[in-house]
């Protein structure tokens, strides 16, 4: 097959998935797609915390992570979160969600990869982190709309959870309120997320050979124990 280039990879990404896939496994590029998801995710950190009413954000977040904590204490956080200036904020969103970003590509490459290595298939680590990222793609689709959301509209009072218009939780118009963590991440995955899962488990299907059903285990897998984790630890 002759070789594509990144654009024309992105746009098969969208239109034409098994031709993305095979043009990855056969040059696994990266730089553009993850250039994209990093600096998209930083946007929407930057705009946010320089959008939204500063005292009343760190009231809220010191609300939901501490709430075993004495007024005092609570008074204490805001007044040193007082001094931190919206851009420093949004720097380290964006720094975090990079950092984030990063290792959990790579960690599923390198789990991808030792799944191969067992079954034997001779698929690379480099090959699996592009697939991954690539993959990713679609979840452009919900930073943007994010972006789009705090823009065109009041985001004084916005929380976090309500900046992407596509989640389940906005589209379904959701009371989160009472839910438990399980219930309120899987509230706040949107339609891009999942057209993201379902591309890496169409392309680790189409480059493994695999069913249907021991792929989609292989891909799920890791998103399984991980809410398990977070019902034990938060149950």
């Amino acid at each position: 097959m002759t070789d594509q280039s990144s654009f024309a990879v992105v746009a098969n990404v969208f239109a034409a998935p098994l031709e993305a896939f095979a043009a990855i496994r056969q040059r696994p590029r990266i730089l553009l797609p993850l250039l994209a998801l990093l600096v998209t995710y930083s946007a929407v950190s930057l705009v946010y915390m320089n959008s939204v009413d500063l005292p009343w954000f760190m009231e809220q977040q010191i609300e939901m992570a501490a709430a075993d904590l004495t007024q005092a204490q609570r008074e204490a956080a805001l007044e040193q979160s007082a001094n931190m200036s919206p851009m420093v904020l949004g720097v380290i969103g964006a720094v975090s969600s990079s950092v984030f970003i990063l290792l959990w590509t790579f960690v599923l490459a390198l789990y991808y990869t030792g799944v191969s290595f067992a079954r034997g298939d001779g698929i690379k680590l480099k090959q699996w982190y592009a697939l991954v990222v690539w993959c990713s793609l679609p979840i452009l689709l919900g930073l943007i709309a994010s972006l789009v959301n705090i823009l065109a509209n009041n985001a004084r009072f916005m929380l976090q959870e309500d900046i992407n218009p596509l989640s389940f939780r906005n589209l379904l118009s959701m009371d989160t309120e009472g839910l438990g963590m399980t219930q309120r991440i899987l509230s706040g995955l949107d339609l891009s997320t999942v057209w993201a899962l379902a591309l890496t488990l169409i392309g680790y299907q189409t480059w493994t050979q695999s069913s249907i059903y021991k792929a989609a285990g292989i891909v799920l897998g890791p998103l399984v124990v991980i809410f398990g984790l977070i019902m034990v630890l938060t149950g």
